[in-house]
């Protein structure tokens, strides 16, 4: 019996790397915990295994740290699985569990799934059908510890963002006299008229007009030309982002209500436009879930961009063959869409002694640049995460981007948080 794991949305095939937590197998017949034996040293993961539910609890007391997944016979001689789970349950309400058993009665299996167990097999259990049960719970493990993680983290990191928000707003002048929107109308300016990149299109534009051969060749060597014409579309696609997000930052905010649940659906979906693009890293994207019954008023296209551009600015920085994890969570009257990506190592993301986080400043890049997914470029030239600052502040919310590290990983890996912070509505003004 198969059960909807709606708390993670791997968006690949299934990964061959599940989480590196143990599990603890409960079986009283030697003969079938010698096959699961088998199974889990196929996958290489760390297991014990116990003959009945009290050796099983004897185990789980002992144990330096809590079994990531337990798997748990239900008839079975001294402590049978029911009365081994429900012990469980008192002490780790939280622990995942995977009943195996023979029994194929409906009321007996709704009766077991009521004590909120992760998933029912029935014997006998094929590899498969282990392999991938095991999988998908040990996955479900690591992104939960990973949520709990990044919570108690983020509780403190919104406290300050807090603060470092109200002093900011206290001095923020208005968008149109902003130092950030003066530098891009500047450049704006600069890069239409008659100097820098709107030099090199005009003269791009003369030398296909102008384009012609003569007695001793061409007047200009073909692969440069080839190089100038690739460039130039290049060369556009920049100018038109430098005026959508100047076109975005005098633009009121149109609103609308709209529940959590709702939105983390919709963002979900549109995460899909990005996976044909990231087997050229081989990147994966998990998800969580939320089942939050509140809202937010936001305007939702925006709220795509913000999405977008964190996905996006994940995939380019991400170390080669891991996962980028997208939580969705409300901490402290806040929805917080947060987007996690492992680094080959930390990044400079900071300005200490001014707390002012640099990849929000316009034009700002880490270097050297990353351009391996130029097609899903909305803005180029660093302007992608000063447009999400841009558009988090317009909804009132807070943008914060960070180093961390995650220690769910079997090696501890430094990794990239990405956050933006929208105020839940209050239950009075919805």
């Amino acid at each position: 019996m198969s059960r909807d794991l709606d708390q993670v949305v791997d968006m690949q095939v299934l990964s061959e790397q599940s989480g590196t937590g143990k599990i603890l197998i409960i079986d009283d017949s030697p003969e079938i915990a010698l096959v699961y034996d088998h199974y889990c040293r196929k996958m290489n993961w760390d297991f014990d295994i116990a003959s009945n539910g009290k050796e099983g609890m004897k185990k789980f007391l002992s144990a330096s740290r809590p079994y990531s997944v337990y798997l748990v016979d239900l008839v079975m001689p001294e402590q049978d699985g029911t009365t081994f789970i429900r012990e469980l349950k008192e002490k780790d309400p939280n622990a995942i569990i995977i009943v195996q058993s023979s029994l194929y009665e409906p009321e007996k299996i709704v009766e077991v799934m009521k004590l909120g167990v992760f998933d029912y097999l029935v014997k006998p259990v094929t590899k498969e059908t282990f392999d991938r049960t095991i999988t998908l719970a040990l996955q479900y493990s690591t992104l939960r510890d990973f949520q709990a993680d990044m919570e108690r983290s983020n509780r403190d990191v919104l406290k300050e963002q807090l603060d470092w928000l109200t002093y900011k707003e206290s001095i923020r002048k208005s968008d149109e006299n902003s130092l950030s929107l003066s530098t891009i109308k500047s450049l704006n300016t600069s890069f239409s008229q008659g100097s820098g990149i709107g030099t090199i299109l005009s003269l791009i534009d003369l030398l296909k007009m102008g384009h012609q051969t003569t007695e001793n060749g061409a007047l200009v060597n073909d692969e440069i030309l080839n190089l100038l014409y690739s460039s130039q579309d290049v060369l556009r696609k920049q100018l038109g982002a430098l005026s959508t997000i100047l076109s975005l930052a005098g633009e009121q905010a149109k609103m609308e209500v709209i529940s959590i649940c709702n939105l983390v659906n919709i963002l979900t979906k549109r995460s899909e436009a990005f996976l044909p693009f990231l087997d050229k890293k081989d990147l994966k994207i998990r998800f969580s879930s939320s089942k939050s019954k509140e809202s937010v008023k936001i305007q939702q296209d925006w709220i795509g961009i913000v999405f977008d551009e964190l996905i996006l600015n994940a995939m380019k920085y991400s170390k080669k063959s891991t996962f980028i994890d997208v939580y969705f969570g409300k901490i402290d009257g806040y929805f917080c869409l947060a987007v996690k990506n492992v680094v080959i190592s930390a990044q400079h993301l900071v300005d200490e002694e001014n707390k002012e986080v640099l990849v929000t400043r316009p034009f700002y890049r880490l270097l050297p640049p990353v351009e391996e997914f130029p097609e899903l470029e909305r803005f180029g030239m660093g302007l992608g995460l000063t447009a999400v600052d841009m558009i988090v502040n317009k909804h009132r919310g807070i943008f914060n981007i960070h180093n961390v590290s995650d220690h769910t990983l079997e090696e501890i890996e430094p990794c990239v948080m990405a956050e933006a912070f929208f105020p839940v509505l209050s239950r009075s003004v919805r």
